[in-house]
């Protein structure tokens, strides 16, 4: 174990201003991180100079965060992913963004739709897991080519992979948006198949699978890398739940890297879904493993016990969510290991 370099992921809110920024590279130094996933798009806003999304509402300051970033971090030995919230733009219980040129305002029919034909707009909050606010429709073709868009922006950055998060539907019960549908059923007569919920779940992950390939090819054609933010529980909370066959898209190429969110409170259950994962993969090639600090606050000993289980089922890399919650007993106990 000597010699540890966690990844690390690094939320928008440590890159609201040049100081907020300093501390965050300290902190990562402090870590020894060997990867910091530096979030520049949130909620469908930029931490970076972009000509599709508008500044992010949090900067307190008038500045390029991710380009900040790569000059201080030119001198140290961590690696940058670019990460971007692809299909989550913006947060429940928030009045609309300020910027007419958001997503949000700017094509508010591209936002999913329920079961009901309810758009998320009208939601002022949601019971399910992991959904924080509205998303855009990946079945429209409209929307695949403006994440695309994002992506290859950031590739111009010297980074060395864009970081890809919510990159998925909110939910099974999502995707009827009108726009979509309309798409679905010309692909139904395209694959010449009936209409059914089978049918339905197929065009939704072909949807999402067009959408990452869109994204890998123009950020590979610039000589960077393509990773993902991912469900550590396969076939039910990835493909079943969220409709996103991560698996396939690594096995077929068109990722480098998941990154698997095993963010369980329990180590058992951790080690459970990881093992799991190497089973239906064959091992943890090109697969990297991301613990939730956040739930062992006051419990490092047992997630300093996990990191060391973790390792001896040789994934790619470790990742932890996130650097706020490494506090400095953790710093030291990272240091020591």
């Amino acid at each position: 174990m000597s010699g540890f370099r966690p990844e690390v992921w690094v939320p928008s809110k440590e890159l609201v201003s040049r100081e907020s920024l300093s501390r965050m590279i300290e902190r990562l130094d402090e870590i020894n991180a060997v990867r910091a996933y530096i979030q520049v798009v949130n909620r469908a806003d930029s931490y970076y100079s972009s000509n599709i999304l508008p500044p992010a509402e949090e900067l307190v300051q008038d500045f390029d965060a991710l380009q900040m970033t790569i000059e201080k971090a030119c001198e140290r030995e961590f690696r940058i992913s670019a990460w971007m919230n692809v299909n989550l733009v913006w947060g429940f219980g928030k009045q609309r963004p300020f910027s007419e040129s958001h997503i949000l305002n700017r094509r508010p029919e591209w936002i999913t739709a329920d079961e009901s034909g309810n758009s998320m707009l009208k939601y002022p909050s949601s019971n399910l897991e992991e959904v924080f606010g509205p998303y855009i429709d990946p079945g429209i073709p409209d929307v695949r080519e403006f994440t695309a868009h994002i992506a290859s922006e950031i590739s111009n950055y010297d980074v060395e992979e864009v970081h890809l998060d919510f990159i998925r539907y909110p939910f099974k019960s999502f995707g009827y948006n009108p726009l979509a549908l309309a798409e679905y059923r010309k692909w139904l007569n395209k694959e010449e198949l009936i209409e059914s919920k089978k049918s339905f779940d197929r065009f939704r992950i072909c949807s999402i699978t067009r959408q990452v390939s869109m994204i890998s090819e123009v950020v590979r054609a610039k000589g960077k890398k393509v990773s993902c933010a991912v469900y550590d529980d396969y076939s039910e909370r990835a493909v079943s739940e969220r409709l996103q066959p991560w698996l396939e898209w690594l096995e077929s190429g068109l990722i480098d890297s998941a990154v698997v969110m095993a963010y369980g409170n329990e180590p058992d259950e951790v080690i459970s879904r990881v093992e799991k994962i190497r089973s239906l993969h064959g091992s943890l090639k090109d697969i990297r493993i991301g613990l939730g600090a956040f739930n062992y606050a006051g419990r490092w000993d047992e997630f300093v016990e996990l990191i060391k289980r973790v390792q001896k089922l040789r994934p790619d890399e470790i990742t932890l969510f996130a650097l706020g919650s490494v506090d400095e007993e953790l710093r030291k106990k990272l240091r020591a290991l």
